[in-house]
């Protein structure tokens, strides 16, 4: 066995460890009340065909294969809803770790040492720790964080194929169909294109592109579906929350400030960690003089990290303004890239879990730029060079913890909703009309309170260190 392939295996071998970790967490969690059980009870009734045909009806969403998925599943599991919903989700996590480690390729040792970074970063940001708590059944953001990463991985092989032609274009389709964000599937594959990838064709890249037209034509044009509207929903504006009436008062009629504000948030978001959800609660913390250790950490792991990335680019302009670039200064691109175009989706509002798929990108992004930081660093500043990927790698490893005491807080906040679900379905105003609606509610509470109880909570003393963005 060759020393890359070692160090290959080692590095996936890792990644397999920090997949089985957070799987195991993952586990601690059930189908929730909130989203989850009300969107089962949706599904119950109708037939496959007619769930997927009505959601061609509605107004600010098109997404039929989520709901075709949900059905799916729900039929397949037979009532074991906790074991197929809660391992979907872990499957996905595991995928989304392997694309990650494809599309950082580590083949050195030095890739390898680096390999802990990026993977904290990918499962440490604020933007994922969300992205597995979706209270949707199925995790639809954790599926076009996947297609992006994949769309990149495969664009930047060495040649195209026909087979991964007709893939992509049916991973776009599916993810398009999926959520609104699938969109960044075709961002990523005419970037990398347009940046000299050789792993997709043009025709491929054509298609996908007639398929996109045909879908914005049919969504505005034919269905009539538009964007979430002011009313929809609460946002995070300045310092705070405003509620919906709020904003219909302050941005109804001239609503483009309030989009610009989310663009530039949504960017600012990914490389500062502020703000989150929209609110700025690092100024917020420096003007009381009470700046919380979790946000501190945030704001400084992500501040270097993007500095990392600033220092790559600079260092090679003239490569990226003649466009003669080799593939870590097109990962670097692709980031760039996918970075703005999410955040320019994410224009009605902002949430940490819309940029998920941006943040994935950080990852591979500064673990391009953190090894090219360390091969370029001469001896009189080897030390300094490795003392600042090391106390990154700190940070990083610090968020990457507080992604699993999150994950046990919500693991106990979802039994206490299940303990209270006859009064969450008065508060919606949902009638249990059927015997296999009641059934529904039964069985999924015994799976959250008897069958799958509260794992084991980590100490109230941490709560001060991990004070997780929500």
């Amino acid at each position: 066995m060759t020393a890359d392939r070692r160090w290959t295996i080692a590095s996936y071998a890792y990644g397999l460890l920090v997949a089985a970790v957070l799987g195991y967490f993952l586990l601690g969690l059930v189908v929730q009340v909130s989203d989850s059980f009300g969107n089962l009870l949706a599904v119950q009734r109708p037939t496959l065909a007619a769930l997927v045909r009505d959601q061609f009806t509605q107004h600010a969403y098109l997404r039929p294969l989520l709901w075709g998925q949900i059905k799916l599943v729900y039929e397949l599991s037979d009532g074991q809803y906790y074991v197929w919903f809660r391992g979907i989700h872990v499957v996905q996590v595991v995928m989304l770790i392997a694309v990650c480690l494809a599309l950082m390729r580590p083949k050195t040792a030095l890739d390898a040492a680096l390999v802990p970074l990026g993977i904290a970063i990918l499962t440490g940001s604020h933007t994922f720790a969300p992205m597995v708590r979706e209270a949707f059944p199925i995790n639809s953001f954790l599926t076009i964080a996947i297609g992006c990463l994949f769309a990149a991985w495969l664009t930047l092989r060495d040649r195209a194929r026909w087979y991964t032609d007709a893939l992509m274009l049916a991973i776009f389709i599916g993810c398009v169909l999926t959520f609104e964000s699938g969109i960044l599937v075709w961002v990523v594959c005419v970037a990398a294109v347009g940046l000299g990838a050789r792993g997709l064709s043009r025709p491929a890249v054509a298609a996908m592109t007639m398929c996109l037209v045909a879908y914005m034509v049919v969504r505005m044009f034919v269905l009539h579906v538009g964007s979430p509207s002011l009313a929809e929903r609460a946002s995070g504006f300045g310092f705070g929350i405003l509620e919906p009436n709020q904003l219909m008062a302050r941005f109804e009629g001239r609503a483009w400030p309030f989009y610009l504000y989310n663009v530039v948030s949504s960017i600012s978001t990914v490389l500062f960690s502020e703000p989150k959800g929209g609110v700025w609660l690092f100024i917020d913390e420096l003007t009381r003089a009470s700046v919380d250790r979790w946000t501190a950490v945030s704001v400084a792991s992500s501040t270097v990290s993007t500095a990392l990335i600033g220092w790559f680019v600079w260092t090679r302009r003239a490569r990226f303004l003649s466009r003669t670039l080799d593939r870590d200064e097109r990962i670097v691109a692709l980031f760039l890239i996918a970075l703005a175009a999410n955040a320019v989706i994410s224009f009605p509002y902002t949430k940490n879990i819309i940029m998920s798929p941006a943040g994935a990108f950080l990852a591979v992004a500064t673990y391009v730029a953190s090894r090219a930081w360390l091969q370029a660093a001469a001896p009189p500043r080897t030390a300094f060079a490795i003392a600042v990927v090391t106390m990154l790698s700190c940070g990083w490893a610090f968020r990457e913890a507080g992604t699993h005491y999150n994950l046990r807080q919500t693991a106990a906040e979802q039994r206490t909703e299940w303990v209270a679900v006859d009064g969450w379905l008065e508060r919606q105003r949902i009638a249990l009309t059927s015997d296999d609606a009641h059934w529904l509610r039964d069985q999924l509470h015994r799976d959250a309170v008897w069958n799958h109880p509260t794992p084991f909570q980590f100490s109230r003393v941490w709560a001060r260190w991990f004070e997780i963005d929500r």
